[in-house]
């Protein structure tokens, strides 16, 4: 049986929380493993809306989870170590446990080194660009990875005797919008217009740049930008950004093997470490896919000749050179490389082998990694730096910077491409919307789901609603769509602990997004996706709009409700028994079956008010309403008509069932324990007025009037008990 593992993280807004799931969902299909993605928010108290986000997490316990990975420092970002750690506890140690980005005694971590590729980066700006104004916008203090990125530009700036001021420190929360306020800080309130400006992160700084872009300021010509993760958009910026590699989908990977080892009782490590690595691009200086000169080797070629000679030892130098310098070193990554390689010395010796089309047809069969593809590039021109010189120099540096360009063009028409189908997302999620918008009526909603979502690639996704007077605790299923089907239609009622029926569940593996559908402070239940579109806003749009749809049609649903029921019995009132009589008329008219009213009024009831007051009065008419409800069967409709008077519409029931009915009304009235404010025992009856198609008249329209007289005449006869009047003709 397949095992099922969860994975706790907030929000799906940041590239940061894409690449990890983009890593487990890999890893999950190797281990044909299922994932359930838990998106809830912040663990900060102080975060309202986090807080109803965080509904999600309840859901998870060991009766439907294998395994659990926690995105610690994200879900508690800017909280103290212990904080984050108690969150854990709600699951551990029930549950086997991995902590991802943040390292704990207990629980075993995949986390990444922070310090490396940073200190690279920090290296580079001042002994390759002679940086020494150096501004930095710090993460949160509370945040274990931001404090070792924090530590790590103080301990390299105090190496190079470079004083930190405190006017060029920024501390941040991570958040995209602090970018800008660092810009704004630095360069109104601070007045300093430091060399380069070092982000903590991606996020921050992208939006450092557009600021800085926003107010004429050129980077890197006037402010250079760095940042930190190396998120897809930091390739996509003009200029391209500066940045550290957390290879986070390596950590997604990492994470759920080890959590799949921990399920299976396997030895782990306690911790794994996944190193991070300087990426150079543009925002910091330096000309696109710039590889700093290194120092030629004592194996250098001038000439296609000696270059022929010593083919094997070409190969086998520039084969270790890549291998060494990549990070995951798959046999698939091997083969490629090698592959590469072969490519590359042909065309350089000048055989038939053409490598720019080689490179064009991988790209072009979409064939290819392409952060390996550039990270391949990129080391081959250093190789070339230290290897090459002269005439053969010059060849084998116009080959590669023609490939790079080839890669550059083709990077760009798929930026295209993705803003485009973006734009084209976008757009059905506005229509989406105005969609759900335009309808209160809960059935409509829920089939125009069924139908628009698919458009997007969403083909299997299920709503369930948590049900009243259950402490969320219970759910409904509302809607369940499968490959693009409805699957059913059941409005099946079951413990929060299944998350979803797995008769509701295809039978393939699964990897399913998990989202909450609230209102402000009004919970409603959560969705569930099963993962198409890999832009992970989409996920939270669709969260936010069938959340508000969801609650236009609940309120509708109640307004109707109160129009048509009667607030102090809860019972139907005149003007819904109304348009149910006329229903119930034209049903037996079509198929000319019996049909019965009652018309029921309490005897004294006038008395009991007069002596005991409204209030007393109002409990004893919610009394006499629950009981007569609770004597009739589910079919029959029992309502409140105004006053003391009640009526009863009994569906398929001649005139003898229907006395049957009056006797047992009038007998389970009679047995009512009532006292008043003073203790003394009330004693209730009732007068009870039948009409009956075809018995009491023909003429099914008139079946109230014709009980009303009944009722009255049973009053007239001293009360307790019913009446009949017949009237074959007109009244």
């Amino acid at each position: 049986m397949r095992k099922k593992i969860g994975v706790i993280v907030n929000y799906l807004y940041e590239g940061y929380q894409m690449k990890i799931l983009s890593g487990i969902f890999s890893e999950a299909e190797k281990l044909n493993t299922d994932i359930y993605v838990f998106v809830g928010g912040d663990l900060n108290p102080n975060n309202i809306e986090s807080q109803r986000r965080n509904r999600i997490y309840d859901l998870i316990s060991k009766k439907n989870m294998d395994g659990l990975i926690i995105l610690g420092l994200v879900v508690g970002f800017n909280l103290p170590k212990e904080e984050i750690i108690k969150f854990y506890k709600r699951f551990y140690p029930q549950l086997p446990v991995v902590s991802l980005g943040l390292e704990t005694e207990e629980i075993p971590c995949v986390i990444s080194d922070n310090r490396k590729g940073f200190q690279e980066l920090l290296i580079h700006l001042i002994e390759d660009h002679r940086y020494r104004s150096i501004a930095y916008v710090a993460g949160p203090i509370n945040n274990e990875e931001a404090q070792i990125r924090n530590n790590t530009f103080y301990e390299t700036l105090r190496e190079y005797d470079i004083e930190i001021k405190q006017e060029y420190v920024y501390e941040s929360d991570f958040t995209t919008p602090q970018g800008i306020y660092a810009i704004r800080t630095f360069l109104d309130e601070r007045k300093i217009k430091p060399d380069v400006i070092v982000f903590s992160n991606d996020n921050m700084a992208i939006a450092g740049l557009e600021e800085l872009k926003r107010r004429k300021i050129k980077v890197p010509n006037e402010i250079a930008i760095t940042g930190f993760d190396n998120i897809l958009e930091s390739t996509f910026v003009e200029p391209s950004l500066s940045t550290v590699e957390q290879n986070l989908s390596e950590l997604g990977k990492k994470a759920l093997e080890m959590c799949h080892s921990l399920i299976l009782g396997k030895e782990i490590p306690k911790k794994i470490e996944i190193p991070t690595k300087m990426i150079i691009r543009e925002s910091c200086g330096c000309t696109r896919f710039y590889i700093r000169l290194l120092k030629k080797e004592e194996k250098v070629w001038s000439k296609i000749f000696d270059l022929k000679k010593d083919k094997e030892d070409f190969y086998s130098l520039l084969n270790e050179y890549l291998i060494s310098n990549i990070e995951t070193k798959s046999p698939r990554n091997i083969k490629w490389i090698k592959n590469i390689i072969k490519k590359f010395y042909n065309s350089v010796i000048g055989t038939e082998e053409n490598f720019i089309t080689e490179i064009e047809s991988l790209l072009l069969n979409n064939n290819v990694d392409i952060e390996l593809l550039e990270e391949t590039f990129n080391n081959i021109n250093s190789f070339i730096d230290m290897h090459f010189e002269n005439s053969l120099y010059q060849k084998a540096k116009n080959l590669i910077l023609q490939s790079i360009n080839v890669l550059k063009d083709y990077k760009e028409k798929k930026l295209k491409y993705e803003i485009f189908k973006t734009n084209d997302l976008i757009d059905h999620l506005g229509y989406i919307g105005a969609d759900l918008l335009s309808t209160f009526q809960m059935d409509e909603i829920l089939n125009r789901v069924s139908y628009r979502l698919p458009e997007i690639d969403l083909n299997t996704f299920y709503i369930f609603m948590y049900q009243k007077d259950s402490n969320c605790k219970k759910v409904k299923n509302i809607l369940s769509v499968v490959d693009g089907n409805i699957k059913t239609k059941e409005k099946d009622i079951f413990d929060i602990e299944e998350i979803i029926p797995e008769s509701l569940l295809p039978k393939r593996r699964l990897n399913l997004v998990l989202e909450p559908l609230f209102v402000e402070n009004d919970h409603l239940g959560y969705i569930v996706f099963e993962y198409g579109p890999k832009k992970g806003v989409i996920y939270e749009i669709l969260r936010a709009e069938i959340s508000g749809g969801i609650k236009g049609a609940l309120i509708i649903e109640e307004l109707k409700k109160l129009a048509i029921t009667d607030p102090l019995t809860s019972l139907p009132n005149r003007r819904a028994l109304d348009e149910i009589l006329q229903r119930e008329i034209e049903r037996s008219k079509r198929y000319n079956r019996p049909l019965s009213v009652m018309v029921i009024d309490l005897d004294n009831f006038k008395m009991v008010n007069d002596t005991f007051g409204h209030s007393f009065g109002d409990e004893v008419l919610k009394t006499v309403g629950k009981i007569l409800r609770e004597s009739c069967r589910k079919v029959d409709i029992v309502g409140r008509y105004g006053g003391d008077e009640f009526i009863i519409i009994l569906p398929e029931t001649n005139l003898k069932n229907t006395i049957k009915v009056a006797n047992k009304l009038i007998k389970n009235v009679d047995k009512i324990e009532l006292f008043s404010p003073n203790k003394a025992r009330i004693y209730l009856s009732i007068s009870i007025g039948i009409a009956v198609y075809p018995d009491t008249t023909i003429e099914l329209e008139k079946l109230i009037n014709f009980a009303d007289l009944a009722m009255y005449e049973a009053k007239s006869l001293g009360g307790k008990q019913y009446s009949i009047i017949s009237f074959k003709g007109e009244l």
